[in-house]
């Protein structure tokens, strides 16, 4: 599903799947994660997946994977981990550039670069979660939403429903199981 949506809305030919585990070796992980490992390796050329192996959540954002696969659990786990390391790594550097008159000044140089990152950072900018699998476009957003995250999630369900995502992976789904 992530491949089709993926394809279809952000023009990634070949995206990148990685499965979420807590090691790169195909033996590790829970029964559900080796299982899943097992059989998105045996059928990812059938189903057109550019399966990558098992990833770590230090290489989710190295820029060589496109999605990750996961359950609900720990993929909720993950997303809140990664909005407090965001959040600390802001509040430090802010920290950092507010220590003394020659930090203050360095502030004024980095200050740019320092807002992008943030910027980057944000969950909020990303708007909700997909819930891909489903008849209709569902998009959930985050339970501590304020206005500038529904603004993005609006906006997210827009181009969701803007690009037929659900439609293409229905008549992806039935191409493939007439082959």
């Amino acid at each position: 599903m992530s491949t089709i949506y993926l394809r279809n809305t952000y023009g990634i030919e070949k995206p990148a799947i990685g499965l979420l585990n807590i090691g790169t070796e195909e033996t590790k992980g829970n029964e559900l994660v080796r299982e899943s490992y097992n059989l998105l390796k045996e059928r990812s050329d059938e189903l057109n997946i550019n399966f990558v192996g098992n990833v770590e959540g230090r290489d989710a954002f190295s820029g060589k994977i496109d999605a990750i696969v996961t359950d609900g659990f720990t993929g909720n786990v993950f997303l809140k981990t990664t909005e407090g390391v965001g959040k600390l790594v802001k509040r430090t550097l802010l920290e950092s550039f507010t220590q003394n008159l020659f930090t203050k000044i360095s502030y004024v140089v980095a200050k740019k670069p320092i807002k992008s990152l943030a910027k980057a950072m944000d969950y909020k900018s990303y708007g909700g979660a997909l819930f891909l699998g489903v008849k209709k476009p569902v998009v959930k957003a985050h339970g501590s939403s304020d206005a500038l995250l529904f603004e993005y999630t609006i906006m997210q369900a827009e181009k969701f429903v803007e690009n037929k995502a659900v439609n293409k992976m229905i008549e992806e789904f039935e191409k493939q199981q007439k082959d």
